[in-house]
Order: structure tokens, then sequence, then C-alpha cells
């Protein structure tokens, strides 16, 4: 595109040059013919039929898939060219002869299309999607790269192959409430004894956003089998100006203070005699306020010595 750009650019400032020094010369158009997708024969007949080549140069390329093997793929130069005198000019012609291509694994089993990948010189790598189709099972429903597309040697083919079981939901942006709900609900129906848990996660000033679901494990279309886990964070409302208390006892006294002086938090600080049994010297032996709950501050934190 940017090559043709530059000769369409290079015969307007030609054209503009003529025009603008009032010259009246004759100008001679070469129309070169569309070959592309055209069998070599037939577009080694297109060529010759104009007189104005004095040679076809066939450069050969790699196809981007198996139909093209054969084919042309474009011509140097392209288009039209508009010189000020006739002249005969070699023309180069880009003619796909080599690839190395993608076999075809489309509702082949597992096992048959790691084979085939294998002996093609390819990785397979297999993912798995949930599929209530019985005689879809264990199938290749779609690889990628697609079948006959070129691939270097060595390369990765995904394979999807189907797997009895039912997809895992997409409840990213959905209540948190609900979604537990939706899972009990496929319990009774499916009778697969799936466990939801909701996993504490960021906080949000946001009332809106209290409960919704941002993250999930397993992710959306995985495959869940009779008593799989599904593991659900969502976002928690705090009112503008509150965090939710984090767990200092340990850290050292500028962890905790930087910790709390971040989230914007007036933070003092007192010092005790450290727990024999605990070495806690220069670190958070209390908090004021408990971890896990919301706070505007001020905050007091306890450090041995």
């Amino acid at each position: 595109m940017f090559k043709r750009t530059v000769e369409c650019l290079f015969i307007i400032a030609l054209l503009a040059g003529l025009l603008a020094g009032g010259a009246g010369a004759t100008m001679y158009y070469y129309n070169i013919p569309d070959v592309r997708n055209l069998p070599k024969a037939e577009c080694e007949k297109a060529l010759k039929a104009k007189k104005y080549f004095t040679e076809i140069i066939w450069v050969e390329v790699e196809a981007e898939m198996y139909t093209q093997i054969g084919k042309c793929q474009g011509t140097e130069p392209f288009g039209t060219i508009v010189v000020v005198e006739p002249k005969n000019f070699p023309i180069k012609v880009k003619i796909a002869t080599k690839g190395n291509f993608v076999p075809m694994t489309l509702l082949m089993t597992e096992a048959a299309a790691i084979d085939a990948v294998k002996k093609a010189g390819y990785v397979p790598k297999v993912e798995y999607y949930s599929e209530e189709i019985t005689n879809m099972v264990g199938k290749v429903k779609a690889s990628q790269p697609e079948p006959y597309r070129n691939l270097a040697k060595g390369g990765t083919v995904l394979l999807k192959v189907a797997k009895p079981g039912y997809p895992m939901p997409d409840f990213i942006g959905k209540n948190a409430g609900g979604a537990l709900q939706t899972i009990q609900q496929l319990n009774a129906v499916k009778t697969m004894a799936l466990k939801g848990t909701l996993v504490p996660g960021k906080t949000t000033n946001v009332a809106q956003d209290d409960q919704k679901v941002y993250e999930q494990s397993p992710a959306a279309g995985s495959v869940l089998s009779a008593g799989s886990e599904i593991k659900l964070t969502a976002y928690k409302y705090v009112k503008p100006g509150t965090i939710i208390m984090p767990n200092l006892i340990g850290k050292t006294e500028k962890e905790a203070v930087d910790t709390l002086t971040a989230a914007r938090l007036k933070v003092n600080v007192k010092y005790g005699p450290s727990p024999r049994q605990i070495n806690l010297k220069n670190r958070v032996m209390q908090q004021s306020v408990s971890a896990g709950s919301e706070t505007a501050g001020p905050i007091l934190l306890t450090i041995g010595k």
C-alpha cells in the first residue's frame, strides 16, 4: 500500500510539473494487467499480450495458504505508469511456489490430530472446550492457525477439542450474590456438586460497583466437571475517605507508616517492650483498628523496642 501511494504521488507530481511548465507534451500510459491469483500460464499469457514488456522475471514467494500455490501474487510495477516518452521495460511477477502448511485436523480425534500435526513438523497444543453434543466429544472443532495456512516448521498449532461437561458461565460484571445463586441452580439442574466461593477483592468508592464480580476462576467457557470449585472475586464498597484496614502486625515501622500514609490516613506511633517469645523489635505489635475493618483514621501503631 505504501509503495502504491508513493507511485501515485510521483505521477501527480509529474503531471503538475508538466502543467506548470506549460508544456503540451504527449504522455504515454502503460496499464499493467492485474494478474493476482491467476495460474502461471494465464498470468504469462495476459502479460505477453502487452507488447511493452521486454522480459517477464519470475520471483518465487511463499504462499499465505495452500490454495495460492502456483498462482501469481502481484507484479512490480503495478497499476498504471505514465511517462513522457514511449519505452519498453521488464516486469517482475511474484509466483507462490513455497510454504509450509497446517494440516487439516477438523473432526479428527484428539490423538489422530496430534499425530498429524507432529508429522507435519509442528508442535501441537490442546485446548478443551465444553460440549454437550455427544458425537463431537473428543474431536477437533477448530485449529489455530486454520488448516492449509502457511506456518513455519516448528510453530505451534492450537487444537480445540471437545470435552464433555458444562461451560463455565461468564460472571464478570455480575452481582456476586446472583452469581452464587446461579451456581446453586446449576447444581440443582445438572447435579454437578459445584462449589461457589466469594473471594474478598478490591475496595471501591462507587456504590454501584459493590459486590460486582471482576475476576473469576475458571475462566468463562472452561469445562466444568463434577465437584469443580468456582472462585469469584468482587469489589467491596467503602464510603469515600475510608479504607479497609490492612494487617500490619509484624511489619517494620517504615513499611506500616508508608502503607497508611499512601492511603492518606493520619498515623500515630508509640513504643512498647517487645515480648521475649516473639521478636518484634522495630516492628508493629498492635494496631488500633483491626484488620478488615473500615476506617478513616487516625491509626495508632504500637512498635516493639
